[in-house]
Order: C-alpha cells, then sequence, then structure tokens
C-alpha cells in the first residue's frame, strides 16, 4: 500500500515518528562502533538514518519505492559521511537473496505485519539469520497480543480516518476508511477493504482500493522460528525501556544471536 501514491510516505513520516525502539537498540548493541546493519522494511529510514548518523554502515531493503525515494530526499538532512555509509535497494524480501555479513539485523516497528500469513513471516527469519556473520544479532519487535485476534482489530467492523489520511505539504489530502471484510480470530488472521480518497491541489479527486491479509504474530510463533533457525535467544523485552518480558507487557522483542550452526537458506 505505501507505493498507492508518493505522498503516503510523507504521511507515513508525519505518523510514525517514536525513536524509543532506536534508543533501546543502541543500548542493546553497547558501545562496539561502526556495525554493519540491515534493515529489510526500512520504509523512509526512521531506523535507519539515525545509525548511519551514528557512524555504523547500514543497508535497508523495501519493496515500495515511493518509501525509498522518501529515504533518499532525507538523507540530504545528514552529513555528506553519514550519507555515504547508508545503502537503500528495492527488494522483495520474500523472492530475492538478502546480502549478508552482518553484525546485525533488525525487524523492527511491527514489521512482520506488512506480511499476509504466518507462513509468509516464518519465511523471514531463514534470511534474516543467514545475513549474520557468526556472533551477530537479530532484533525482532512486535506488538505483544496471545491467544486469539484482539477484539480491537475487528471491532468496529468500519473505521473512519485511518492510514493514510492527512494533508501533504503541497495541498494534496488523503482520508482513508477501512472495512473488515472477514476475519479468524483463534488463526489470528484478518482481511480488510481500504479506500481512500486522494484530493488533489487543484481540487481533483481520485479513489484508490486496496485489500489487505494480516497476522499479527505472538511471541510463542517468534521464538519458535527464532530457535528452528539456530539462533539463541539472550533476551526477551516487553518495553522499550529494556524491562524483561511479562504477561503484560505491551511488547514482544527478542535479542537473538547467530552460532554456527544457522542453516542457510535454499536459494
Amino acid at each position: 500500500m505505501y507505493d498507492l501514491d508518493p505522498h503516503v510516505a510523507e504521511i507515513y513520516d508525519k505518523t510514525e515518528t517514536k525513536t524509543e525502539d532506536v534508543a533501546l537498540i543502541r543500548r542493546l548493541f553497547g558501545a562496539r562502533p561502526r556495525l554493519r546493519i540491515l534493515v529489510p522494511f526500512c520504509g523512509t529510514g526512521r531506523i535507519l538514518l539515525p545509525l548511519a548518523h551514528d557512524g555504523h554502515t547500514v543497508v535497508g531493503l523495501d519493496r515500495a519505492q515511493a518509501m525509498l525515494d522518501r529515504a533518499a530526499a532525507k538523507m540530504g538532512d545528514l552529513p555528506l559521511a553519514a550519507r555515504e555509509r547508508i545503502t537503500v535497494l528495492r527488494a522483495d524480501v520474500l523472492q530475492e537473496r538478502w546480502p549478508r555479513g552482518f553484525d546485525l539485523v533488525i525487524l523492527g516497528g511491527n514489521c512482520l505485519y506488512e506480511l499476509a500469513t504466518p507462513q509468509e513471516q516464518a519465511r523471514v527469519i531463514a534470511p534474516a539469520a543467514a545475513a549474520l556473520r557468526r556472533g551477530g544479532h537479530l532484533f525482532v519487535d512486535n506488538d505483544h497480543m496471545e491467544g486469539a485476534l484482539d477484539p480491537s482489530w475487528y471491532e468496529p467492523l468500519e473505521r473512519e480516518a485511518v492510514f493514510p489520511s492527512g494533508e501533504c505539504a503541497d495541498g494534496t489530502r488523503f482520508h482513508s476508511r477501512l472495512c473488515v471484510t472477514w476475519y479468524d480470530a483463534p488463526r489470528r488472521l484478518i482481511r480488510f477493504r481500504r479506500r481512500t480518497r486522494v484530493t488533489l491541489p487543484d481540487g481533483k479527486v481520485v479513489d484508490r482500493e486496496i485489500v489487505q491479509q494480516k497476522h499479527p504474530v505472538s511471541a510463542r510463533e517468534v521464538a519458535e522460528w527464532l530457535t528452528d533457525e539456530g539462533l539463541v535467544i539472550e533476551g526477551f523485552l516487553g518495553d522499550y525501556e529494556g524491562c524483561p518480558h511479562t504477561d503484560a507487557a505491551p511488547r514482544a522483542m527478542f535479542w537473538s544471536q547467530r552460532g554456527v550452526d544457522v542453516r542457510e537458506p535454499s536459494e
């Protein structure tokens, strides 16, 4: 949906502004300088750019060209040395080979929600593990939800002013409505139709529609996927302060390490 219109990346930047996860990631890898970091689902660079500014070499992957274009434009605000440490690549993480040899791979910001099924989500853990050098770390961050699909995902069935909604700098206005068309609460699957009305600065109106399916992951699923790929879970955290995970925690975040026996994904 992020290639629905280039303005969507601008609206995304206005709504996704948190920095707490970046601060936690910095604390987790400590004082180690000049890491090589891979950020799949990098979007407009919310996580990518500050780490490059810190002095790390970063590579971002995303399938939405509009998001990558926005990230490239934001790089202009960085010092030249930081810009030279950044590479962004358009890639479908389910179909294309990931680059390798990284000290850290970040699956942050609920990025697994961009994939429609648990099977697809599980499929990104193998290339994430293989992208790490031995001893490298994988960070995975999701909302915490166990058991059946939380009712907040399907009640009410119709919603106004959902993402992407807002006004862009050039006067282009977006208004989006969401309608849940199907869900399977025990299997944690939901499908919905998102209708977006785009009003251009000259008054012309364009209507767009997309259908999406999502699967909010559980911590149990992620833990199984990590261990199945030979990763050692060193930390299981429940908030951006770095507190240990509990049943009441808002987040389910894993800090895991690649050992010597990680399986290479088939080509």
